[in-house]
């Protein structure tokens, strides 16, 4: 019988760099632990998972919206199929960037999961250059992610100036609900042992909050339909909207295109898993930056794009055809 695996929520806002995080961790790892990954996403396609392949760990997707939606049945199915088929030693949860953690914490703790899980800390990230934009303060997911975090870290410290520490220090003084531990750290280098931190009593600033996205998250991984190259999915809900798409194997991107169309996508977040013309690539932008990964291997090409506001998605997509050779280059 499987009993009382340490299990750890990874939240944060969008663009605060969980994935990251999580990659850190699983690259430190005790090299004789089998660890789980349960990520979900608000788009329909799916990137994390796809970045997470071969990094250590056994991955399972809930794309497309909030796993805690729907009674957290799409988050319970998922998790039930990670721990039946891979019996991990640890197990670590990445919320999309736009969910509320405080149902997810619910279920997690609940009677179901009570001898199978050991719930040890929630760690929240944080970019702290946010913390002057009054849009992100505004925002409820925002203030209960942090509010319910047992480890608040400040993340992409090496793009922060001092008044950036000044103002996060200052804000987790201020804060009604006091984490363990607070952290100033660079590129996701969470500390394991922070992983093992107890779960504290933290209680949701907005205890009510609740949202809606256009479709329920999917429990089965996304697949290309029989003779189609690509396919394209969309979604929307708090405030957002998300286009991605799901490309063949079988095509080979150009590198250069896919860089050039990237950096010209004014989105408020874009990751991409893709076969370029240089080899296996993730791509994540954010704020006009683009920075790219190598990849070991991906599968199908993935592209997601989400925005504020619904961009001109049929443009995208037409850029991304060309990239792929599908459509010939008017220039």
């Amino acid at each position: 019988m499987i009993k009382a695996i340490p299990t750890n929520l990874i939240t944060g806002f969008l663009g605060s760099g969980k994935t990251t995080a999580i990659l850190h961790l699983l690259a430190n790892k005790p090299s004789d632990e089998t660890w789980g990954v349960l990520v979900n996403e608000f788009g329909e396609i799916g990137i994390d998972g796809a970045m997470m392949s071969g990094k250590g760990a056994v991955v399972r997707e809930v794309p497309g919206g909030c796993m805690c939606c729907v009674a957290g049945l799409p988050m319970q199915i998922g998790l039930n199929m990670l721990i039946a088929r891979s019996k991990p030693d640890r197990i670590l949860i990445e919320p999309t960037g736009l969910g509320h953690p405080e149902q997810i914490l619910q279920t997690l703790s609940g009677e179901h999961y009570s001898e199978v899980l050991d719930l040890k800390a929630t760690i929240c990230l944080v970019d702290p250059r946010n913390l002057k934009d009054q849009r992100y303060l505004d925002n409820e997911n925002f203030q209960d992610q942090m509010a319910l975090a047992d480890v608040i870290v400040a993340n992409k410290t090496d793009c922060c100036e001092d008044s950036d520490k000044a103002r996060f220090d200052e804000f987790c003084r201020s804060m009604k609900n006091k984490a363990f531990k607070t952290a100033w750290v660079a590129h996701g280098a969470l500390e394991h042992q922070w992983l093992d931190l107890p779960r504290g009593h933290q209680v949701a600033l907005h205890p009510d909050a609740h949202h809606s996205h256009s479709a329920m998250p999917e429990t089965v991984p996304l697949q290309l339909p029989d003779g189609e190259l690509f396919i394209r999915r969309e979604n929307k809900g708090q405030g957002h909207f998300s286009c991605g798409w799901l490309y063949s194997s079988m095509l080979v991107f150009s590198f250069d295109a896919l860089f050039h169309l990237f950096n010209s996508i004014p989105a408020k977040r874009l990751k991409a898993v893709v076969h370029t013309s240089l080899g296996p690539r993730a791509f994540n932008a954010q704020d006009g930056v683009v920075s790219i990964m190598e990849l070991e291997e991906c599968d199908n090409s993935r592209v997601e794009v989400i925005h504020n506001e619904p961009l001109a998605w049929n443009e995208i997509e037409d850029s991304l055809c060309r990239a792929a050779g599908l459509v010939a280059d008017s220039e």
